[in-house]
C-alpha cells in the first residue's frame, strides 16, 4: 500500500498558488491553514478593497493622504469582516438548501481568501494615489494631462480585472467548499447577493 502524495501546495505561499490552483489552493488552505490565516490574509483584503474603492472618488483636500489611508485601513478592514460574516452565514443556509457540504467557518476562511487578487494590486493602488492623485482621485475644477489620463485608463483596467479574478475565485470558493458545481455556486452566489441587498436596503431605510 503506498503512502499518500501530500498535496502539491507550497505551504509557504498560498498566496501566489491560488493563481495557477485556485481550487486546491481553498482545499488545501481549509483543511491545514489555522482560521487566523484566513483572518489575516482577510483583513488585508479588505483594506485593499477599500483602498481600491477609493478610485474615481471625489479627493477631500481637508484631510491629508496619510489620514485618507489610515481611515481607509480602519473602514475597509470592519466593512469586509463584517460583510463577509454575513454573506458567509447567507451562503452557508443557501448552500445546505441545495444539499451542500460548507459550514459557515469554512465558508468565511474560503471568502477571506478571494480578496487575494486585491491584496495583489495594493502596492499599486498606494504608490498610485501618492504618486498621482490628480488621476486617482476626481479633483474638480482639475483637468488632467495625458499621462494621467492614460495612467487612470490603466490602473482602472487592472482594477477591473482584478474584480473579476476575485469573483470567478469566489464561484471557485464556494463550489469547493460545498462540494457543488460551479453552476449551483453561481446561483448560490446570487441569492446571497440579493438577499444581503434587501437586508441592506431596509438597514439603510432605518437610519435615513
Amino acid at each position: 500500500m503506498t503512502a499518500q502524495q501530500p498535496l502539491s501546495i507550497d505551504d509557504r505561499q498560498p498566496i501566489l498558488s491560488i493563481v495557477t490552483k485556485p481550487r486546491e489552493t481553498i482545499r488545501y488552505t481549509l483543511e491545514q491553514k489555522d482560521f487566523s490565516y484566513a483572518l489575516y490574509v482577510g483583513a488585508i483584503g479588505g483594506f485593499a478593497g477599500g483602498a481600491v474603492s477609493l478610485a474615481g472618488t471625489p479627493y477631500q483636500p481637508e484631510f491629508s493622504l496619510g489620514e485618507i489611508v489610515f481611515s481607509t485601513f480602519i473602514t475597509g478592514i470592519m466593512y469586509f469582516m463584517i460583510s463577509n460574516l454575513i454573506v458567509a452565514f447567507l451562503l452557508s443556509m443557501i448552500g445546505s438548501a441545495m444539499k451542500g457540504k460548507g459550514n459557515f467557518k469554512s465558508l468565511f476562511q474560503a471568502l477571506c481568501l478571494t480578496m487575494i487578487p486585491y491584496i495583489w494590486i495594493l502596492p499599486m493602488i498606494l504608490f498610485w494615489m501618492q504618486l498621482s492623485p490628480a488621476s486617482f482621485f476626481y479633483m474638480e475644477g482639475m483637468t488632467g494631462t495625458l499621462g494621467e489620463v492614460v495612467l487612470s485608463y490603466i490602473g482602472l483596467f487592472i482594477i477591473v480585472l482584478a474584480t473579476i479574478w476575485t469573483f470567478v475565485l469566489t464561484i471557485i470558493a464556494i463550489s469547493e467548499t460545498h462540494r457543488f458545481s460551479k453552476w449551483k455556486a453561481f446561483f448560490t452566489f446570487l441569492l446571497a447577493s440579493l438577499v444581503s441587498g434587501v437586508i441592506g436596503a431596509i438597514v439603510l431605510l432605518f437610519l435615513l
